[in-house]
C-alpha cells in the first residue's frame, strides 16, 4: 500500500462548534463528489468516473499523495455538483488503482480510510479542494458496545443464511474484524441500504451509536427476508400442489384412455368370434 503523505497546515488551532482541532488533524484535499454510493473506512469501493472535475481531482491525488476528500452528492441527478450539492462529512480516499476505459471513462479503485468533514473550500475550479478535519473514533470497547457486537454479529449471521445475494464468506469476513466501528461499516456495506441510510451511518461517529443503527438495520432486513421466504414457500406449496393436480388429472386421463382401448379390443375381439 502506498504511504501517506496528507498535506497538512501550519501547527495553530481551529476552533469548531464541538472542540478545538489541531493542524495536525487538518488535510487539504481534492475533492471527488460521488453519487449512487457511499465510500466507507476500511473498504474498497470500485467507481466509473466520466465528468471532467473528478477526473482532474483523482490526476492531482495521483500526482501527489493519492488522497482524495470522497463524499457523496445530496442529488445523484446532478451533473455538475457545486460545494453546497454534497454531504459536510466523506471519507479520506486512497486511490488504489485507476484505468482509463475505451469509452473515455477512468475507473478508479477507492480505498476508504479515516472519516473526514468539511470545513471549509479553498478551490472551486478545476476541481473543488476543501480542507477537512480528521474524526477521531472512539477505542473503548465498553460492556454496551460489545453486546451490540454480538448482537450484531447474531443478526448478520440470520441474515447470510436466508439471503440469496450475501455470501458466507461475508460473515466469516465479520466474525474476524476486531473494530467495532469497522464491523458496523463492513455490515452495513454489504446489506448495502439505501444511499441516504448508508450517509447517516457514515456520519455517525459514536461507535455504540454506530452500532445500534446498524442491529436496527439488520433486524429490519431479517424481516424482510423472512417474509421473503415465507412468501416463496407459500407459492412454491401452491405450484406443487398445481402440479400434484396436474398429474393427478393426467393420470386419470391415461387410464380413462387405456379402460376405453380394451373395452374397444374386447368388443372388436367378441365381433369377431361370432363371424
Amino acid at each position: 500500500m502506498v504511504t501517506k503523505k496528507t498535506t497538512r497546515t501550519s501547527t495553530r488551532k481551529l476552533s469548531n462548534s464541538n472542540n478545538d482541532v489541531t493542524d495536525t488533524d487538518i488535510l487539504n484535499l481534492p475533492l471527488l463528489p460521488i453519487r449512487n454510493t457511499v465510500l466507507l473506512p476500511n473498504l474498497v469501493t470500485p467507481l466509473i468516473v466520466g465528468r471532467d472535475q473528478s477526473i482532474k481531482a483523482i490526476e492531482e491525488a495521483l500526482n501527489k499523495d493519492r488522497i482524495l476528500f470522497v463524499v457523496t452528492q445530496l442529488n445523484e441527478e446532478l451533473e455538475d455538483p457545486g460545494q453546497d450539492d454534497v454531504y459536510i462529512v466523506g471519507v479520506e480516499g486512497m486511490v488504489d488503482r485507476v484505468l482509463k476505459m475505451p469509452d473515455g471513462t477512468t475507473s478508479v479503485l477507492l480505498h476508504g480510510q479515516r472519516r473526514l468533514r468539511r470545513l471549509e473550500y479553498t478551490q472551486q475550479t478545476p476541481f473543488m479542494r476543501v480542507r477537512a478535519e480528521i474524526i477521531d473514533e472512539e477505542t473503548e470497547r465498553t460492556l454496551a458496545v460489545e453486546a451490540l457486537v454480538r448482537a450484531a454479529l447474531a443478526l448478520f449471521e440470520k441474515c447470510v443464511k436466508l439471503s440469496n445475494t450475501l455470501p458466507e464468506e461475508a460473515y466469516i469476513t465479520a466474525m474476524n474484524i476486531d473494530q467495532p466501528g469497522w464491523l458496523a461499516d463492513f455490515i452495513v456495506s454489504a446489506i448495502e441500504p439505501p444511499v441516504a441510510v448508508r450517509q447517516s451511518i457514515l456520519e455517525a461517529f459514536s461507535i455504540e451509536e454506530r452500532l445500534q443503527m446498524t442491529c436496527i438495520l439488520l433486524t429490519k432486513e431479517l424481516n424482510i427476508l423472512e417474509l421473503e421466504n415465507q412468501i416463496h414457500s407459500q407459492v412454491q406449496l401452491e405450484v406443487d400442489k398445481n402440479q400434484r393436480e396436474y398429474f393427478l388429472r393426467e393420470q386419470l386421463k391415461a387410464k380413462s384412455y387405456t379402460t376405453r382401448i380394451r373395452r374397444n379390443r374386447s368388443v372388436i375381439s367378441r365381433k369377431c368370434r361370432f363371424r
